[in-house]
């Protein structure tokens, strides 16, 4: 058990320590609050030093600012021309813009278009091919051809020409059991006449045509199919020379026209075989394009006008000598007329002769018996040696009428 006096000197010890705790923790505490006020001062200084820097960073920008304004503003000023062009450049732009796309829709409408035109083309294209490539094709191309340079050169059909008609309508005693038809027969002066025959072997120019011209590699494919097609255009040479169209007309120039509808099968066969124009002629046939067939039917075109000509000239001089000899006829039958009104002026003459010397004289012997006559009798007038001449035919032309005048 603890006694009083030690419990009593515990108590004062207990509250001497209290009061020193307290004493210190009170001074701990005003330590900490003084220095707490210190660092809150310290960073108010800090912020209002902070504060004021700013101001005065502020201060300057807004007078960098209201400096800039300025300069912005007499930028802007100096620039106003310049603003002007480009709203008005800007309105161009816009413009051509819509321009531009205007076009553009054109433009793709238009390549649209073309495109579908190329695929026709196309199919139209292989269509020609294909129809090229047909014998039967070929052949009715070539008579139209034909027939269009006919009609080219001014010639008349069934006048000038005659069109797939057999050769012995017009063929001599010779030919009149011909069966030959050839594909037009051209009429000469003279009775003579000109067979044309058309061909267009194409088989081998279109499959050299689908070569490459500028591939080395394909020259010499190239090279062998035209000489192909110099081969059978010779062929049809020696067919027509077998024909023997000419043997129908014996009067007429001893040739046949092998016509072909296109300058490039003529071209590229004579091109592969350089011998191949003589060796026709040879055989009696000419090789001729359009340009050169149109240039031999102009010819006989002009034959044939200059042939009418002289047949006309041939008529007017022998109409000019039917005339002379009937105004000779004529210029007769005045002189007999001249003649016969010279007789009748002078037997009106010797009349009024006879009425003067003799009727008259009776007459005014009877009106002296009867003075009371109303009326006086006078002669007739004669007719007066100017008006009495007659004028004689004096050109040698007319008076010579026994024959017809010289030429």
């Amino acid at each position: 058990m603890i006694s009083t006096p030690f419990f009593i000197v515990f108590v004062a010890l207990a509250a001497a320590l209290g009061a020193a705790l307290g004493w210190l923790a009170a001074s701990l505490r005003a330590g900490a609050s003084a220095t707490a006020r210190a660092e809150e001062a310290a960073a108010l200084r800090a912020r209002a030093a902070q504060a004021d820097a700013r101001a005065e960073r502020l201060l300057e920008e807004n007078e960098g600012l209201i400096e800039r304004s300025r300069a912005d503003a007499n930028i802007l000023q100096a620039l106003s021309p310049i603003t002007q062009q480009l709203e008005r450049v800007s309105a161009h732009v816009r413009s051509l813009e819509t321009t531009a796309a205007s076009q553009h829709s054109e433009m793709v409408t238009h390549m649209r278009r073309e495109a579908q035109i190329g695929a026709e083309l196309s199919t139209a294209t292989a269509s020609l091919n294909a129809a090229l490539r047909s014998t039967t094709a070929r052949g009715q191309w070539g008579e139209v051809q034909l027939r269009r340079i006919v009609e080219a050169a001014g010639m008349l059909e069934h006048v000038d020409v005659d069109i797939q008609v057999a050769s012995k309508r017009f063929a001599g005693g010779k030919g009149k059991d011909s069966t030959l038809r050839p594909d037009a027969i051209i009429h000469l002066p003279g009775d003579g006449h000109l067979a044309i025959d058309a061909k267009a072997p194409m088989n081998s120019y279109l499959l050299a045509m689908e070569v490459p011209a500028n591939d080395p590699g394909a020259l010499k494919e190239r090279t062998d199919l035209l000489d192909k097609h110099a081969k059978a255009l010779r062929a049809h040479v020696d067919t027509l020379f077998k024909r023997n169209y000419p043997g129908d007309f014996p009067d007429s120039p001893q040739v046949t026209v092998l016509f072909l509808p296109s300058e490039a099968l003529l071209a590229e066969a004579t091109r592969a075989d350089p011998t191949l124009l003589e060796y026709a002629l040879g055989k009696g046939v000419v090789l001729a394009s359009p340009s050169s067939l149109l240039a031999i039917l102009r010819t006989v075109a002009s034959v044939w006008s200059s042939a009418a000509a002289s047949a006309e000239a041939r008529d007017i001089v022998e109409l000019g000598r039917t005339l002379v000899e009937r105004i000779s006829v004529v210029v007769g039958h005045l002189e007999r007329l001249g003649r016969s009104l010279g007789q009748s002026v002078n037997h009106y003459n010797a009349a009024v002769s006879s009425i003067e010397s003799r009727l008259l004289v009776s007459a005014r012997s009877l009106s002296s018996l009867q003075p009371s006559a109303p009326h006086k009798l006078d002669a007739p007038p004669p007719v007066a040696e100017d008006s009495a001449q007659i004028t004689a035919f004096r050109s040698p032309e007319l008076s010579n009428r026994e024959g017809v005048a010289p030429e």
